[in-house]
């Protein structure tokens, strides 16, 4: 016979362990300790157990079963407030009908750095998302859920030899920071259970930049015209130029190159600004033009380099000289003329005075540059005009220095200068041109839908609209290319569906490459795809059954059957 006390120890202690094993709630636990005290109390001597289920996570408040029910039959339990009753000792087993429920991998942010053009195919470790359950109840899989700007990464995952799922980061496409510096990807973590337990993570991505891009002058060549009394120390001009990279790699410096062009040091440069400083007096009879060479590098370990040139007029000083006005007659005020002007067409209009011997008085305007595509023509000489002489061709030459010269007759004569560039625009006159007029490529059979093939490239020598190019297949079911699709922008040529060696072994598509003028321009390309064959078909005999007469004299080693499977 147990005594009560050693009851009630037992209830204790089948309380302890239940607080040690189960994340069980205060108030059920307070409830079982309750009925285990009574049990100890107003049971007999006789040592019985009751079995209790009760699921996890049940609310509290939930009946967990019924004591009375586990009483021997005719032995009603009394109920006494006497301590030294003797009555039935019981003890309680409570068991959980279901698996413990898979522990959820904390939500958690973090960072993490990628060069820009790093390599489509480079993995990077990310720490796993840990699961305290086992086999199917643990964890099973990752996703991105958001964040994955043009599928830039995707994921794969590898099972460890501890049953630990390991997660990789891989790079899906060219990352270009200076497109897209940064992401932000939500990743998930789900079990195997049911319902599915998830976790999840958010992966700061920054694209770290690269020094791919060199500096940019806001334009190739730039004009000054001063005058030879000019004194030092006055600012002529400022160049500019911009870098596309970030921090060291894109702050841009500027210097004269030395070898090629100013050795005499008549300029000097701000490294900083770009802003050319006259150094020393000039002499305009014994230089009248000064050309620089201008490079803008960045401030990278291994800088990149663009050069600008400057050209510099040198004006001679005298008292009254001819004045020259030009007015550019585009529809702008522009120096600028379309690619698609005939000879004959007027680009300027120019007026001359001079205040020594009145207006327009005995001055004789003259051009220069150009290589001949323009021309001088006047019915006064008072006002002139220039015109196209040649047909011009943007594609072969976008701009033309023109100097126009305005003399006067006196002794010595003095003179009006004035250069400038005319910008021959754009007319689309140029189809997209294919880099060949036809590809190849091998694939297995088996690939999926969506799967890459190849990637077609056209180039437009036109500019602006006229040379954007947009891609698209010419549909033609005798040749499969609804088995293809493309993108429109990068020509990149995908598969659209299952492909099947034993119906098409060699399907081909033609790629058209459209520019954007209008009207637009067009040309096309073909892609021949061969498929490798993949062994998906199983040999099949011709027929079932074959039924053969042979006579008896037939001699040894004659075929008289010939039977082959099918594929």
């Amino acid at each position: 016979m147990k005594t009560m006390a050693s009851d009630r120890g037992t209830g204790k202690s089948a309380l302890s362990s239940l607080r040690k094993h189960g994340s069980w709630n205060k108030r059920v636990l307070l409830l079982l300790y309750v009925a285990l005290e009574l049990i100890a109390v107003h049971s007999s001597a006789v040592l019985g157990t009751l079995e209790l289920q009760l699921d996890e996570e049940q609310p509290a408040g939930t009946i967990v079963g019924d004591i009375s029910a586990g009483l021997p039959p005719a032995s009603p339990p009394r109920f006494s407030s006497s301590r030294t009753t003797r009555a039935p000792a019981w003890a309680a087993t409570c068991t959980s009908t279901r698996p413990r429920a898979s522990s959820r991998p904390p939500r958690k942010r973090a960072t993490f750095t990628i060069p820009e053009q790093t390599a489509v195919g480079t993995r990077f470790s990310l720490d796993p998302a840990p699961d305290a359950d086992r086999d199917q109840l643990t964890t099973q899989g990752y996703l991105i859920k958001d964040g994955n700007v043009g599928q830039a990464f995707l994921l794969e995952t590898r099972r460890g030899s501890n049953k630990v799922l390991y997660l990789d980061l891989v790079v899906n496409a060219i990352l270009d920071r200076e497109t897209r510096s940064s992401y932000t990807l939500l990743l998930e973590a789900f079990d195997g259970g049911s319902p599915k337990k998830t976790g999840q993570m958010i992966l700061d991505v920054t694209v770290q930049d690269v020094n791919d891009n060199a500096p940019v002058f806001n334009q190739s060549r730039y004009h000054a015209t001063i005058t030879e009394n000019l004194q030092p120390g006055s600012n002529i001009l400022q160049v500019f130029a911009s870098d596309a990279d970030e921090g060291a790699n894109g702050l841009v410096l500027y210097e004269i190159n030395r070898r090629q062009s100013d050795p005499e040091r008549y300029f000097v440069i701000d490294p900083r600004s770009g802003v050319i400083t006259l150094n020393k007096p000039l002499d305009y009879e014994m230089r009248r033009v000064h050309e620089l060479v201008v490079q803008a590098r960045d401030n990278a370990s291994h800088p990149e380099v663009t050069n600008a040139f400057v050209t510099i007029q040198v004006r001679d000083y005298n008292d009254n000289q001819p004045t020259m006005t030009i007015i550019f007659l585009s529809e702008d005020g522009s120096p600028r003329i379309s690619e698609g002007a005939q000879p004959g067409q007027y680009v300027a209009r120019i007026s001359v005075t001079d205040p020594d011997y009145g207006e327009y008085a005995n001055v004789n305007v003259s051009l220069e540059g150009g290589d001949g595509k323009f021309a001088l023509t006047t019915k006064d000489n008072i006002i002139y005009l220039i015109c196209v002489d040649q047909i011009l061709d943007r594609e072969e030459r976008d701009s033309y220095e023109l100097h126009v010269m305005a003399t006067d007759s006196g002794t010595p004569p003095l003179r009006a200068e004035s250069s400038f560039t005319i910008q021959v625009t754009d007319v689309n006159d140029n189809p997209p041109a294919f880099d060949r007029p036809e590809y190849r490529q091998t694939i297995p059979e088996v690939v999926y839908p969506g799967s890459f093939v190849l990637q077609v490239t056209a180039r437009d020598k036109d500019q602006g609209p006229n040379g954007d190019i947009r891609y698209s297949l010419l549909r033609d079911h005798g040749t499969h290319s609804d088995w293809f699709a493309i993108d429109p922008q990068t020509g990149i040529i995908t598969t659209s569906s299952q492909l099947d060696y034993e119906t098409d072994p060699r399907p081909s598509v033609t790629v058209v490459a459209t520019d954007s003028g209008r009207p637009p321009l067009s040309s096309t390309a073909v892609v021949n795809v061969l498929l490798q064959d993949i062994n998906d078909n199983e040999p099949v005999f011709g027929s079932n059954f074959y039924n053969v007469t042979i006579k008896e004299n037939t001699p040894a080693g004659t075929c008289f059957l010939e039977v082959g499977p099918t594929f």
